[in-house]
């Protein structure tokens, strides 16, 4: 399997474990802010993280990189 496929499926863990948790789809913005995640150790440590976060945290996180 090559990396992007890995990658791809990587993101598609996250978001699901993200909808799961906030009972809806992801925005456009917190589907891109994961989605400029890449690397493998921060993809399995976001994974991780975003398992162990509470719903209002989540949201914070997935929004962190909002430029006013």
């Amino acid at each position: 399997m090559d990396n992007q496929k890995i990658v791809a499926q990587r993101h598609a863990k996250i978001f699901d474990v993200c909808e799961e948790k906030l009972q809806r789809s992801l925005s456009d913005h917190e589907r891109n802010f994961v989605r400029s995640r890449e690397g493998f150790i921060a993809l399995e440590m976001i994974e991780d993280s975003v398992a162990a976060m509470s719903p209002r945290e989540l949201v914070a996180y997935l929004n962190s990189e909002i430029v006013s």
